[in-house]
């Protein structure tokens, strides 16, 4: 079954933990960044009371937010039979939630068929066993969640896959920030991202966000938009760059950064490389 939701109201969300939202439907900001198209969710659960809940869950959420040119397709399946005849047939998907323990054909058998034609869909696994999670890792899981799923933690999920989804159709940078909510940001505007401990921080022209993730994983979304890693601890638009010397870089609002040395050549090459595609 399909359910089409238009979005009505923007919304920001606050999540405080992993456990507890603190002030869940204050509004800050638009989610910006509109892709116009439809974003495909799949439920695949083989008991029912799971499917009928998280797809509720998703429905409650979704329905806070604000696209005009948004709308969110959600289909239940109860097998993973259902789910991979859905495939066959041609239907694709953005986000998955996906039971692991389920009868016949298990959610790591479905998702290893799936992986081998999609790349992109977001999986997220649920399970009542948290020991599955070591063996799910060939499958490129987004999340897992563990039953009982705990609604907001649930809800947190969803907007950090709708970030990602968001984020990878418009080419602007999405993400999760806990005192702000889910933002999606030009990428002209940003300038360059500083990791501390496990933050990152996020440096536009005017302003700075932060979210709970990985430098090296946030490098490997931004490397194709021409951003560069200098330094273990910063990445930086290209666009955004005055000049290079041997031990720092120059940004064009005059922030100056550390240049590793044994990322001189990298960095240069890669610069230099950028200049001459930009002059054609």
């Amino acid at each position: 079954m399909a359910v089409s939701i238009q979005l009505k109201d923007k919304q920001f969300f606050w999540y405080d933990n992993h456990n507890k939202i603190k002030n869940y439907n204050h509004i800050l900001d638009s989610i910006r960044g509109k892709s116009g198209d439809c974003m495909n969710i799949a439920v695949c659960d083989d008991e029912k009371v799971f499917v009928d809940l998280f797809s509720s869950y998703i429905k409650d959420c979704v329905a806070t937010l604000d696209d005009n040119n948004d709308e969110f397709s959600i289909e239940s399946f109860y097998s993973g039979e259902q789910l991979l005849e859905a495939y066959n047939q041609g239907k694709h998907y953005d986000l998955l939630f996906l039971d692991i323990k389920m009868k016949s054909i298990s959610g790591f058998e479905a998702a290893k068929v799936i992986r081998e034609s999609d790349s992109k869909v977001i999986i997220v696994f649920i399970t009542s066993l948290g020991d599955y999670i070591l063996n799910s890792f060939e499958f490129k899981p987004f999340w897992f969640l563990i039953k009982p799923v705990n609604e907001d933690k649930f809800k947190h999920v969803l907007l950090k896959a709708i970030a990602e989804i968001k984020g990878n159709k418009t080419g602007e940078y999405s993400f999760f920030s806990r005192e702000i909510g889910l933002v999606s940001l030009p990428l002209n505007r940003i300038y360059y991202l500083e990791s501390i401990l496990r933050r990152v921080n996020i440096y536009t022209s005017n302003q700075q966000y932060s979210c709970y993730a990985s430098l090296t994983a946030e490098e490997q979304k931004l490397k194709k938009y021409d951003f560069v890693r200098i330094h273990k601890g910063f990445l930086v638009n290209m666009a955004q760059i005055q000049r290079i010397n041997r031990l720092n870089v120059v940004l064009k609002n005059g922030v100056v950064l550390p240049l590793s040395e044994h990322r001189y050549k990298t960095v240069y090459d890669s610069f230099t490389s950028y200049l001459a595609r930009c002059s054609i």
